[in-house]
């Protein structure tokens, strides 16, 4: 059985109809079967004597279960999030008989495929669930959005959850954020004297910031960055509501 035959089995967890994952299955990882990854396995096994057996098993075993359990649990966070919009399953049924819904749907698979952390699986469910759910289907946006959301890390999409809250004094939604996030939005001292360690770490958050600006999701005025327009859409599509 290959991974997509057991996704179509696990979609009794979902309201998506079988014949929709079994033309994912021939659009996106039709090349990717058992046999071929065994066979280019067992090559590497043969002219890597010091790493190839462990190669062997990550790629036979180990990526193959771990990609189809991340994508079981985007279509449960996808399921989760349909069923959360109360009126919308017609919608959502009728944009997955459309080229466009079935696309979005297949670009949500082949991220969920490949995204490690649970949050971003679950933010990726509520993109392709709100989009999918629209009362008019907007598929230029929804897979503008896709498209981002792929290149950002998970730190990245922090900080533009960050940038979109209004800053406040004392306790609220902005400070509770950066509680939950200290490893990330803390600011790093970047002072003469200060450790090689704190630098590098300096140097990897303002990345963060650079990729934001970069794909015009943030926007700099003097010392101060925030939001755009498009980065505040990107932040509706994958929080929670309110």
């Amino acid at each position: 059985m290959t991974m997509w035959m057991a996704v179509s089995s696990a979609l009794t967890l979902v309201t998506i109809d079988n014949r929709i994952m079994s033309n994912l299955d021939q659009r996106t990882l039709e090349s990717n079967t058992r046999d071929k990854l065994v066979s280019i396995a067992n090559s590497a096994a043969g002219a890597l004597p010091v790493v190839g057996t462990l190669i062997s098993e990550v790629m036979t075993t180990i990526i193959p279960d771990l990609r189809l359990e991340r994508i079981v649990a985007f279509l449960k966070q996808l399921d989760s999030e349909v069923a959360s919009i109360h009126g919308r399953l017609d919608t959502f049924e009728q944009h997955l008989q459309t080229e466009e819904g079935l696309d979005l749907l297949e670009e949500g698979c082949v991220q969920a495929s490949r995204a490690v952390s649970a949050d971003r699986k679950e933010r990726l469910g509520r993109l392709v669930a709100k989009a999918l759910s629209a009362e008019e289907l907007r598929y230029e946006e929804s897979r503008k959005l896709l498209n981002i959301y792929r290149e950002l890390t998970d730190p990245e999409i922090v900080w533009l959850i960050y940038y979109s809250m209004n800053p406040v004094f004392g306790d609220g939604p902005h400070k509770d954020w950066v509680k939950q996030h200290p490893e990330i939005l803390e600011p790093v001292s970047k002072t003469m004297g200060a450790s090689p360690e704190q630098l590098a770490k300096a140097a990897l958050q303002e990345s963060y910031k650079q990729t934001l600006q970069r794909f015009g999701l943030v926007e700099q005025k003097g010392n101060r960055f925030s939001v755009t327009t498009f980065g505040r859409m990107l932040v509706q599509y994958i929080q929670a509501e309110e």
